[in-house]
C-alpha cells in the first residue's frame, strides 16, 4: 500500500511524517441462539510526528466493521472511529485529547474502578476498548509518582499514584454522572516479596445517587509466570451490594514459539455457575495469525452463568 505522490510531497514540507498500517480481523462464530456470524473488521492506522516537535503525537484509527448473519440473511456496515487523539509528553507534563483508551485499574478480569473502558472478560477480543472522548493530564510529581486528572462527557477522575518500597500504589476520585455514582478508591500492584508472585488489588467505596446508600467492592489477584512458558492468576471479586462472590482462573502456555494456549474459568460462588472460554492462537507468519476457541456457559436455568447458549469461535488475523 502507497501513499498518493502528491501527499509524500506535502507531508515533508509541513514537516509531519506519517506512519500508517492496515489490519484485518475476520471471525466466524456459531452458538444455538444466533446460529452463524461473520464479524469482519478493517482497521486503517496513522500516526504524525511533527520533526520540529518530537514531543507532538497525533493518532487517527478508522474501523470499519460489517456483521453478517446467517440465520436471518442480514448485513449490517458501518465505518467508525476507534481512535482520535492528539498526545504531548514532555520531561514533567503528558496530555491527551480525544478518543482514547483511559489506562484505569490493574485487574486482568475486572476493573471495578475503571468508569472509562473496562475490560469484558466475557467477549471474544478481551483486549478491545472502544476509547473514550476524554481530556486526559499527568504531571510527574518525582521519577517515581505523577498525579492524573481525566475529565470526558459526564464523567471525571483524579488519580495520584506512586512507587512505595515493593509497589505501586494510587488512590482515586470518579465523579460518574452517567451512572449516577461516585468512587473513592484504590489501585496496588507488586511483587510479593521475592517470591516472583505479582499482586494484584484494586477497588473502593461507591456512592450510588440514586438509592441514596454506599457499597464496597473490590478484587484481589495473584499472578505467577512458571520457567517453561507456564503462567498461573487467579483473581476474586466482591460487591457487598450484589452480595455475590466471583472467582476466577486463568491458565497460560506458550507451548511452541508459534502456538500459545488460553483458559479462563470464572465461577460465581453463590449460585456456583461457571463461565470457561478455552482458546489457542497459532502464528502463520510474522504478520498473520489464527486463533481458536470457545465460550461455555454452564448452571441452571436461574443462575448467573445458566440458560446461556455456547459459542464458538474462529479469528484470522492480518496485518499489512
Amino acid at each position: 500500500m502507497k501513499l498518493p505522490r502528491s501527499l509524500m510531497a506535502v507531508l515533508p514540507l509541513l514537516g509531519w511524517p506519517l506512519d500508517y498500517g492496515l489490519e484485518n480481523n475476520n471471525i466466524l462464530s456459531y452458538d444455538q441462539a444466533q446460529q452463524g456470524k461473520d464479524y469482519n473488521r478493517l482497521r486503517l492506522e496513522s500516526t504524525v510526528r511533527p520533526q520540529d516537535n518530537p514531543a507532538l503525537v497525533g493518532r487517527l484509527i478508522i474501523d470499519n466493521e460489517s456483521s453478517y448473519q446467517y440465520l436471518q440473511r442480514s448485513l449490517v456496515n458501518e465505518t467508525s472511529i476507534y481512535r482520535a487523539y492528539l498526545e504531548y509528553r514532555g520531561e514533567k507534563h503528558f496530555w491527551v485529547a480525544g478518543r482514547q483508551r483511559v489506562p484505569f485499574g490493574v485487574g486482568r478480569v475486572w476493573n471495578p474502578v475503571d468508569v472509562f473502558n473496562p475490560i469484558d472478560s466475557f467477549s471474544i477480543e478481551t483486549a478491545e476498548r472502544k476509547g473514550t472522548e476524554a481530556l486526559r493530564y499527568e504531571y510527574a510529581v518525582s521519577d517515581l509518582a505523577n498525579f492524573d486528572l481525566t475529565v470526558a462527557k459526564e464523567k471525571s477522575a483524579a488519580r495520584i499514584k506512586g512507587f512505595m518500597r515493593h509497589a505501586d500504589l494510587a488512590l482515586l476520585a470518579v465523579y460518574d454522572n452517567e451512572n449516577d455514582r461516585d468512587l473513592i478508591g484504590y489501585e496496588a500492584a507488586g511483587e510479593l516479596l521475592d517470591t516472583g508472585i505479582e499482586l494484584r488489588s484494586e477497588g473502593g467505596r461507591f456512592h450510588d445517587r440514586r438509592r441514596g446508600g454506599c457499597f464496597t467492592e473490590f478484587i484481589l489477584g495473584a499472578e505467577y509466570g512458571f520457567a517453561n512458558s507456564f503462567s498461573l492468576l487467579g483473581e476474586y471479586r466482591y460487591n457487598d451490594e450484589s452480595k455475590v462472590d466471583y472467582w476466577a482462573t486463568s491458565l497460560g502456555y506458550q507451548a511452541t514459539p508459534l502456538l500459545a494456549l488460553r483458559l479462563l474459568n470464572i465461577v460465581n460462588l453463590d449460585d456456583h455457575s461457571h463461565f470457561t472460554t478455552p482458546s489457542f492462537v497459532y502464528s502463520l507468519s510474522d504478520e498473520m495469525s489464527l486463533a481458536c476457541g470457545a465460550l461455555f456457559y454452564d448452571g441452571g436455568k436461574d443462575d448467573e452463568f445458566g440458560g446461556v447458549s455456547d459459542r464458538y469461535f474462529l479469528n484470522w488475523y492480518v496485518h499489512f
